[in-house]
């Protein structure tokens, strides 16, 4: 994976025809860029179901989802896809021994271009899916609208996201923190 550094910016806040970056940050940005390429470890997993409507509860094979918002978005489609991307622990790793030394910034910017990352790895499985299948819904995540975290669970063991590494805190955060779990319709 190639992170952009106008992408990195623009996560960071940055706005391209207002804020001045001098070399010594541009620098720093592009160190940081480097070293994340060096740490990422990206992993996924992609589930695909028909859709099955009982009632207002959605079935993807013995996943049930009882929601309004997912119920709108699929209303149109018969075929479902769920994934879930990481980029692995190392950066979340790197991020914190930043903040345990202090450095806010250096910290600060690794977060950022974590962010990017696991977005692009996510836009990239959804091109594929695209590309493969046709055209798509936008993407919906646990914790959208009325899919409340607490189906992140069944969630990620329908979509089998033990290949990929990624576990859930007590309060339903992944781990790692710059992972991806989204639920999109095949039109």
């Amino acid at each position: 994976m190639k992170i952009k550094y106008e992408d990195v910016l623009v996560r960071m806040g940055a706005n391209k025809y207002i804020t001045k970056i001098d070399d010594k940050m541009k620098n720093l940005i592009l160190e940081n860029i480097s070293l994340a390429e060096k740490l990422l470890q990206p992993k996924y997993a992609v589930s695909f179901a028909k859709k099955n409507i009982v009632g207002d509860v959605i079935y993807l094979d013995d996943f049930a989802i009882l929601s309004k918002d997912i119920f709108k978005l699929l209303e149109n489609c018969n075929t479902v896809c769920g994934l879930i991307a990481t980029i692995g622990l190392p950066i979340d790793t790197k991020i914190s021994d930043m903040l345990e030394k202090k450095d806010i910034l250096q910290a600060f910017i690794l977060d950022s271009i974590g962010s990017v990352a696991v977005e692009q790895l996510v836009e990239s499985i959804c091109n594929d899916i695209r590309q493969k299948y046709g055209e798509t819904t936008f993407r919906f995540s646990p914790g959208y609208g009325d899919w409340g975290l607490q189906n992140q669970p069944a969630f990620l063991h329908w979509l089998g996201a033990e290949k990929t590494g990624v576990i859930l805190s007590s309060s339903y955060q992944m781990v790692p923190r710059k992972s991806v779990s989204a639920i999109m319709g095949i039109k």
